[in-house]
């Protein structure tokens, strides 16, 4: 059996796919998290977790996933998934659902909070009126969850939903279903009728009429009606009254309240008259993520690392013993590929994972608190001035961990310039694969200073990208909506199990395309250093990557670092970030040796500074590339985007070293 799970923006919809199926989505306490479906299996069949929608009729392109769905997927029945806190609200859905006419089961979600603000629903109730299977239950605590899945087993078929909406929009309903071209399914045919009336045109891109202008003609005289005889004001806001009348009503009769003291209500807005303080709550941000980084990159991660260090230090003798053993000569190729080249560019990235998985692991806590809406909230006002919708926020975070999910994100923002303003700025945004080269650079140049040095470049990576938004808004991007709808949750205590899997998924997924692209890329840098245009390279300036770096070189002379090495750098890393360390690290012959080849031959403080803001602002990695291709369908935005970038880092680059040379 197949199930749709669908619901509002955070509802706890991926969090309850979590709990029911072994399969794993991602779970944030904003809306925007699922841009895509997602299958899981589950005990009596399959999951389908679609994205959050307030609506069938789609917003953006992300909702028209769900309309798709509901027409053209095949499945048994729809789990709708509503937070019982917010019951009014996220019944408008629930009724478009119903009236869909497709076997359905609505989950209750949050039920613990409801109690805990002094409210309880008669379910029994709930699920008469509506007609439908109805199962109260908690994520957080996994109460009801069994119930829920034990329902799944056999939903049977219940009496339809059907709601009365006027004689005026009854008759244009009627008079639509004798144009579908399947008369047969009568509920069907009603919920395309409305739909159609509502305003809902991407339903028209799903289904055929038989008379398309005759459609027009029936929509444009019942909306002519309803606004002659005073109904609403027009057609799709006669058909929301109709709703919430009915919405209200059925709030009051299976809704109850057994204390007015909201608990939970008082204790969040004392929180959030500091946190989300236009001035105060600023500052409480830059904090937090300064402990966050502090955490990540001096107090904890630097001394996993070092241990990990350490283990490869004594990994790599016994590597060149155990080669010698099989019969591989000392300075052999064999030996040289796999002890200078794999295992020395493996290790100076995977050294790393630790400050990473700590990093996600801090960040999937604070989202699980609610904070990260409060902090949406607080910046849409700042993001607006920049020509930005508030939505953007959450591919600007999600950005922080990959790049490629935060462009794929952007598809919850409704109007396509802000869409393709967000897309072009969240390569500025500091993704997981620059932190090797942070991390590389900072503990050589700035170890006293790690966390500070660490922090600005996120804050640079912000800055710029807000600073080229305003730019592009005022230019390429004009007359953008800017638009803004965003749901505050309550405070929560994160699940322990989501945030435990959350990190163990954002860490694997860096891993695995860590070890893919430094698996490959080692062993081409490894040839390419070692091979040059008369053979096997004597020295590393004879070899090809020698002269591909020279070639470059020049380019970068007035940034601090115009060596062929750093040139080198930068071209591999535009495969994967993380191959910018690798390649230092086979360049300059090994882990061990690195960090005097670099302060003695290759940089200052000054230009390793510079090269570490060029690293985070220049050309997306392939992967990006890729992706932003995949998103806008434009080849020719894709190739602006890439030369922007470029330019940005650039010139940020340049006013960095230059102005810095200056002082010292």
């Amino acid at each position: 059996m197949r199930y749709l799970l669908i619901g509002n923006p955070n509802v706890g919809k991926s969090s309850i796919f979590n709990l029911m199926s072994e399969s794993y989505a991602h779970v944030g306490n904003y809306g925007g998290i699922t841009v895509e479906k997602k299958i899981g299996q589950f005990k009596f069949g399959e999951l389908i977790d679609l994205p959050g929608t307030y609506s069938v009729s789609p917003s953006s392109e992300d909702e028209g996933i769900v309309t798709n769905s509901l027409i053209h997927e095949n499945y048994d029945g729809i789990v709708n998934i509503v937070d019982s806190t917010h019951l009014k609200r996220n019944l408008h859905l629930s009724i478009q659902l119903l009236e869909f006419g497709r076997p359905i089961v609505m989950a209750l979600n949050m039920m613990d909070e409801l109690n805990h603000s002094g409210k309880k629903i008669d379910i029994k109730k709930l699920s008469k009126k509506l007609k439908c299977h109805v199962v109260g239950l908690s994520a957080r605590t996994k109460e009801g969850i069994f119930d829920l899945v034990q329902q799944l087993e056999n939903v049977g078929e219940k009496e339809s939903f059907q709601l009365y909406y006027g004689k005026i929009i009854e008759e244009a309903i009627e008079q639509l279903m004798g144009l579908m071209k399947n008369p047969k399914n009568k509920a069907l045919n009603r919920w395309l009728a409305i739909q159609i009336l509502e305003g809902n045109h991407a339903i028209l891109e799903h289904i055929e009429v038989n008379n398309p202008l005759q459609v027009e003609l029936i929509v444009k005289k019942c909306e002519a009606a309803i606004i002659q005889n005073k109904v609403a004001f027009s057609l799709k806001g006669a058909i929301f009254n109709y709703r919430r009348d009915f919405i209200n009503n059925l709030y009051n009769e299976c809704l109850t309240t057994f204390t007015s003291l909201n608990k939970t209500k008082l204790v969040n807005q004392r929180i959030d008259r500091w946190i989300t303080h236009p001035i105060i709550g600023f500052f409480i941000f830059l904090f937090v993520m300064f402990s966050i980084y502090f955490l990540t990159f001096d107090f904890l991660g630097n001394y996993i690392s070092d241990a990990i260090g350490q283990l490869f230090e004594q990994i790599i003798p016994l590597a060149k013993s155990f080669l010698q053993i099989l019969g591989a000569k000392e300075d052999g190729i064999l030996m040289n590929l796999i002890i200078d080249g794999v295992l020395a560019g493996m290790s100076g990235v995977l050294v790393f994972v630790p400050q990473i998985g700590i990093l996600f692991l801090l960040l999937a806590i604070i989202e699980g608190t609610g904070y990260m809406t409060r902090v949406a909230m607080m910046l849409d006002t700042l993001l607006s001035k920049f020509g930005l919708n508030g939505k953007s926020i959450v591919p600007l975070v999600t950005g922080i961990g990959c790049n490629v999910p935060a462009i794929m994100a952007t598809r919850t923002i409704a109007d396509k310039k802000e869409r393709l303003l967000t897309i072009l700025i969240i390569p500025f945004m500091s993704c997981s694969a620059r932190i090797p080269v942070y991390g590389l650079l900072a503990s050589i140049f700035f170890e006293k200073h790690r966390a500070i040095v660490i922090l600005s470049m996120y804050i640079i990576g912000t800055v710029v990208a807000l600073a080229s938004a305003k730019i592009l808004s005022l230019s390429i991007f004009k007359n953008t909506s800017n638009q803004f709808v965003l749901e505050i949750p309550p405070y929560r205590i994160p699940s322990g199990r989501n945030v435990f899997r959350q990190t163990k998924l954002m860490l694997m997924d860096f891993i695995e395309k860590a070890g893919k692209f430094i698996l490959l890329g080692t062993i081409v840098l490894w040839f390419l250093q070692y091979m040059g245009p008369d053979g096997i390279a004597q020295t590393n300036d004879t070899s090809f990557l020698a002269y591909i770096g020279n070639f470059f070189a020049p380019l970068f002379q007035p940034l601090g670092f115009g060596t062929w090495k750093a040139a080198s750098s930068l071209i591999v890393g535009f495969l994967a970030k993380e191959l910018i360390v690798t390649s230092m690290i086979v360049i300059y012959g090994g882990e061990s040796v690195y960090a005097q080849a670099i302060t003695t031959s290759f940089m200052t403080g000054i230009s390793a500074y510079s090269f570490m803001v060029f690293s985070l602002l220049y050309l997306p990695c392939l992967a990006t590339v890729g992706v932003i291709h995949q998103e806008t369908k434009s080849l020719r935005f894709t190739l602006f985007a890439v030369g922007f970038t470029f330019i940005i880092a650039y010139i940020v680059s340049f006013i960095i070293y230059q102005v810095g040379i200056l002082f010292i």
